[in-house]
């Protein structure tokens, strides 16, 4: 039996020296005694400190001088800390309403003077009795409380680093003890190593605070962080009882260990400590041992079958927590493995010069690569989620030429080719792959799409055709130009002939000049396809652009004023000579002229060609511009103009080599042609030609 503090207060001290005595005697209780009210409330006010600790039980007389027995169960019941104190009132009187008053007011009991002591002291060990299991099941509320909270945070901690001191904390916190800790297998080592570790404080905790459900619990692992897990050496498996544990997935709980044989200083408590009780269990995970958690020197007394269960399940739950843990970081491995070979291949398909992107069922894009986006002036997030026929090519319908649906339906790769008609007037012509996607749940169905532009394919393939075409047109002009060259010499030297014998008055001399002239004009088209053909160097003269340019407007006048169109020329008479082939350039002023020619003649009218020439601000260059009030171009077909076979005209009515051509002549010379065009607001194309040029 354990024994109580128990403060007798009466105001007859012999009375109280005789109840005194024999509650002390026979049951070995602390007998505190006082003579008055005002004692008895510095008593127990002052008893938590004191050698016996608080007073559990106060046997109370009802009327004293002074401050009554009364007025002191009243003060005790409204005290924030001493409210729950047994109290048996004992009283000379007897009465009914006596009794009823006193049990109204909170004592527990009442007892009657003259008392029989058997009957008081029974009355007193039942309400011990029932005052030590409410105290009890308040601790072990507490501990449940305090399991609970160690749990859920050992539970719910996905480090593995945070585990063990959290266990160990935990375990100092329900079992109230003065060091725990928890070690863990190195499998590279193969020993064990404390992983971390707690102390208390080592004072029992006043058992009659009322700091809530934490209060005592918290304040046993005070000392925590004062314990150093140096303490503790590594070791192998079945060293000590700890390591006997381990190897056995077993558990011990043993009073006076340090008399078992198995026991180690350094390895079951630091070499520092005397162990009075231990309890040790393995932490086994998935069949496999991992470690040992171990508790020593319980506070308060021995440990009891209550403290091994919620030791067990405290166990449970950091097993539970090391093997979530193990989990999460292998799934968190798991998932930058996979984020990286997402990311690398992600980088791959974005550095993919063509079209990629991913569609579901219902035609919504699931990624799109870099390639893509950036055509559409969008990032890829931007795109993902939208249906794809309304983000790529704005309609309410998909496309016609789309095989996708095929691809979804029938699990198989689809190819074809898709046709039209670009904003720079070119062709376009792509290859259309689409290939399934494999689909872990089942009815989810999803397709690649790969596009691939054949158009620089295609046009090349008809720029070779049209390269054969024109090498076998220059070959038969050059064979009409040798065919032609023999009777054009002798028009040529008869027409002289004739000159010299008639004179310039006759009305035949004009005739004859005529003649003369056109043979002159035939022999120099003759010339220039032998030229072509031959591909002769270019031979270079002084002279004046000006009158380069009148001779061009000469040739093309027929077909300037047949389509009622005004050339306005703004000549600089300044200009200094310079050094040019001036048949190659005169081709260059007529393809110019004729381009302005065709594009004003889209207008219904007012058609309008300005020539301008005129020496720049350095000195250095003269500028030729030819500018038109046509239909003009846009950005696109602007980019293309000077390619060869590249032409914005109805089928049959350009090659395509004019712009080209000239291009290449002016570059001979030294020099550049661009032009400045928008839709709606005409052309105009620049030749910059050096003053000095040497000859090539």
């Amino acid at each position: 039996m354990s024994s109580s503090h128990i403060l007798i207060v009466d105001d007859e001290p012999e009375i109280a020296n005789s109840l005194a005595e024999y509650l002390s005697s026979r049951a070995e209780h602390h007998v505190t005694m006082v003579y008055d009210g005002e004692d008895a409330k510095a008593v127990l006010e002052g008893a938590s400190s004191s050698p016996q600790g608080p007073v559990d039980l106060v046997v109370l007389d009802r009327r004293m001088p002074g401050l009554s027995g009364r007025d002191v169960l009243s003060w005790l019941r409204r005290h924030p800390t001493l409210k729950y104190t047994r109290v048996i009132m004992f009283t000379a009187f007897s009465s009914s309403q006596e009794k009823v008053e006193a049990l109204s007011a909170g004592a527990d009991d009442y007892i009657s003077k003259p008392y029989y002591p058997p009957d008081l002291l029974a009355r007193v060990e039942t309400i011990l009795r029932t005052q030590r299991l409410e105290k009890q099941l308040q601790r072990q509320s507490e501990q449940l409380a305090a399991l609970n909270r160690a749990s859920n945070l050992i539970t719910t901690t996905l480090d593995a680093n945070q585990i063990p001191a959290a266990s160990t904390r935990g375990v100092c916190e329900v079992l109230h003890v003065e060091l725990a800790a928890l070690f863990l297998y190195d499998q590279r080592a193969g020993r064990l190593y404390c992983a971390a570790v707690s102390g208390a404080s080592g004072e029992a905790p006043n058992e009659a605070s009322s700091d809530g459900p934490n209060g005592a619990l918290s304040e046993a692992c005070a000392g925590s962080e004062a314990v150093d897990k140096g303490a503790y050496r590594t070791f192998p498996p079945g060293t000590g009882i700890t390591g006997q544990a381990f190897a056995e997935q077993t558990s011990f709980c043993l009073d006076e260990p340090q008399q078992s044989p198995a026991f180690q200083p350094g390895v079951d408590v630091p070499e520092n400590v005397e162990a009075r009780n231990l309890l040790v269990m393995a932490l086994v995970v998935r069949g496999r041992t991992v470690g040992v958690l171990s508790a020593a020197n319980k506070v308060e007394g021995d440990f009891t079958e209550v403290d091994q269960d919620l030791f067990s399940s405290l166990a449970s739950a950091i097993v539970r927590a090391l093997d979530n843990a193990a989990l999460y970081q292998n799934t968190r491995a798991r998932q930058q493995e996979i984020q990286e070979s997402h990311d690398r291949l992600q980088a791959v398909i974005n550095g993919i010069l063509n079209p990629i992107y991913t569609i579901d069922d219902e035609w919504r894009l699931m990624a799109v690569n870099q390639h893509k986006a950036d055509a559409l002036g969008v990032t890829p997030e931007r795109l993902v989620g939208r249906i794809c026929y309304r983000a790529f090519f704005a309609r309410n319908t998909p496309c016609d030429h789309c095989q996708v649906a095929r691809t979804l339906r029938t699990r198989q790769p689809q190819r074809w080719s898709v046709r039209w008609v670009g904003e720079d007037h070119l062709p376009q012509e792509w290859d259309i792959h689409s290939y399934p996607l494999p689909g872990s749940k089942e009815g989810t169905r999803s397709a690649v799409m790969v596009w691939q532009d054949r158009t620089e394919e295609r046009r090349l393939e008809h720029s070779l055709l049209q390269a054969g075409k024109l090498a076998a047109i220059g070959q038969l002009a050059a064979g009409v130009a040798h065919e032609i060259n023999n009777p054009l010499t002798a028009i040529n030297a008869n027409a002289q002939m004739l000159k010299m014998l008639i004179s310039p008055h006759d009305d035949m001399y004009e005739a004859v000049e005529l003649i003369a002239r056109a043979g002159d004009r035939a022999t120099n088209v003759v010339r220039g396809l032998l030229d072509f053909a031959r591909q002769n160097q270019y031979s270079f003269e002084a002279g004046d652009i000006n009158q380069s340019i009148i001779q061009a407007l000469r040739l093309v006048s027929y077909q300037l004023k047949s389509g009622d169109i005004s050339v306005a020329h703004r000549l600089d008479e300044e200009l200094p000579q310079v050094l040019a082939s001036w048949e190659h350039l005169k081709t260059v002023w007529l393809n110019l002229l004729i381009n302005a020619r065709d594009a004003v003649l889209l207008r219904p009218q007012d058609r309008r060609i300005i020539i301008e020439t005129r020496l720049a601000s350095g000195g250095d260059h003269i500028q030729v511009l030819f500018t038109d009030n046509g239909a003009g171009m846009t950005t696109a077909e602007a980019a293309h103009i000077f390619e060869p076979f590249y032409t914005t005209k109805e089928p049959g009515q350009g090659t395509g080599l004019g712009l080209a051509t000239s291009q290449r002549v002016v570059q001979q010379h030294g020099g550049d042609i661009e032009v400045v065009s928008k839709p709606n607001e005409g052309s105009t194309f620049i030749v910059r030609l050096p003053v000095q040029v040497k000859s090539g």
